[in-house]
């Protein structure tokens, strides 16, 4: 069953290209959780701790873009709540179970423990939310470039 794990590890965007024996480390430091259709796996406005890794089943996420509201399909290899693991949140979204499912819950506590033990995991992570962070920059400068277009037209 660990293959299947590091598998999806390998899919989420935060933990890609990261080593063999380092996704090895944080699937062993993973729980296996299941929820019920119906079931939460992460609550809006609720304080989260945990990730979790879909592994089997599925779950949705409501969410608004644009101005429309839609749900999303999550799938295996979908990785929910991920700031959990990393520092103190608030979800900002609900993500419910649609049908029995199976998760590796990555609690703080343990996946901080397992940073601690593979410093290179920690360096991963950072270097990816850097990448995001610019990302966002580069959006949020084109956003404000266009606005000033509407201002200065008004």
């Amino acid at each position: 069953m660990l293959d299947q794990k590091i598998e999806l590890l390998q899919r989420t965007s935060l933990l890609a290209g990261l080593p063999l024996e380092k996704l090895e480390a944080i699937a062993e430091a993973g729980e296996k959780r299941y929820f019920e259709a119906g079931e939460h796996l992460i609550k809006e406005g609720a304080a989260g701790d945990t990730a979790f890794l879909i592994i089997t089943g599925k779950a949705s996420c409501a969410k608004v873009e644009k101005g429309q509201a839609f749900v999303e399909d999550l799938w295996p290899g979908t990785l929910v709540g991920e700031l959990g693991m990393l520092v103190e949140t608030i979800h900002t979204v609900t993500v419910t179970a649609s049908e029995r499912l199976r998760a590796l819950a990555l609690q703080r506590d343990t996946f901080r423990a397992a940073m601690e033990k593979h410093p290179e995991i920690a360096y991963h992570i950072s270097t990816q939310l850097l990448k995001r962070l610019h990302s966002l920059a580069t959006d949020l400068r084109e956003v404000d470039s266009k606005l000033a277009v509407i201002e200065a037209a008004a």
